[in-house]
């Protein structure tokens, strides 16, 4: 009952969301050019999104500086407020990048409500260690009251970052329920071009082909990422690029090589049985 009203009463009319999300995407692409810098903040090289991960270091630190400011160890919660500041600002590195890779209205409008909480929570926080520090004039019980609403913008957007996974799907891997099956099913096309991308039905599969010389090599059209059809990419070296955000795939076994996917490709062999062709998942 409560979520239902959390998100169809206030996140579901907050339209600004996409603006603000579209805002902090046009930031990000300025601040964060490199391909390699944008791959290895979504995660590419983990083989998981990094944003997560991360956010488990503010989530963490704070709470632990919370309960440390309430028993009176203030020194302790000084400590633990630095460690989870600073894990604010490098999930909202990774957050940023994988909110522009986000096409989907209503992700974008919930990852702007939860970008903009998380950036008020680390204002909050950023005041309440001048103070702590002597930076700018103020009471310690003022510096523990900012960082409370700091903690209660965290808490909120944990929960709307949790809607963005959890119901949205937003970065997920989209094979993630896909069974594998070992059986060799008949394509429908018998013929493919030279190094030119050609969606194949496989049963209820639908694979991207790529003819390089004699070998077929197939992977599933289906963009783990965010679920464009890889057929529509290019070829790119040993690797197909899609066409939507950039990600690159192993043409030989779905590896993936540039993100923002994060997750590698299902790969699948391919051979010619009585002159047609068939094809099997291979991982």
């Amino acid at each position: 009952m409560i979520r239902r009203f959390v998100t169809r009463q206030l996140l579901d009319k907050w339209e600004w969301g996409v603006g603000i999300a579209d805002f902090y995407s046009s930031i990000d692409r300025f601040v964060v050019r490199p391909t390699w810098l944008r791959s290895v903040l979504h995660g590419t090289w983990l083989g998981h999104p990094l944003h997560p991960l991360l956010t488990d270091v503010p989530v963490g630190g704070l709470t632990i500086a919370l309960v440390l400011e309430l028993l009176g160890v203030y020194d302790g919660a000084n400590v633990a407020t630095l460690l989870g500041v600073a894990g604010l600002i490098l999930a909202a590195l990774a957050g940023f990048v994988d909110l522009d890779e986000t096409d989907d209205a209503k992700a974008r409008q919930y990852g702007g409500v939860h970008a903009s909480l998380m950036l008020a929570a680390l204002v909050f926080y950023l005041v309440s260690l001048a103070v702590r520090f002597d930076v700018m004039p103020g009471t310690a019980t003022q510096a523990t009251v900012l960082a409370a609403l700091g903690y209660l913008c965290v808490a909120m957007g944990a929960y709307i970052g949790g809607e963005l996974v959890f119901t949205l799907g937003n970065m997920i891997d989209r094979h993630a329920w896909r069974s594998g099956g070992t059986k060799w099913t008949a394509l429908d096309v018998s013929e493919v071009p030279e190094r030119q991308p050609t969606k194949a039905k496989a049963g209820a599969q639908t694979l991207v082909l790529v003819r390089i010389g004699e070998t077929v090599q197939a992977l599933h059209d289906t963009c783990a990422h965010a679920a464009c059809s890889l057929s529509d990419g290019t070829i790119v070296g040993e690797t197909i690029q899609c066409g939507c955000h950039g990600s690159r795939f192993k043409l030989k076994d779905g590896g993936v090589v540039v993100g923002p996917a994060t997750y590698d490709q299902p790969a699948f062999e391919v051979r010619r049985a009585e002159g047609k062709l068939e094809a099997r998942r291979v991982r």
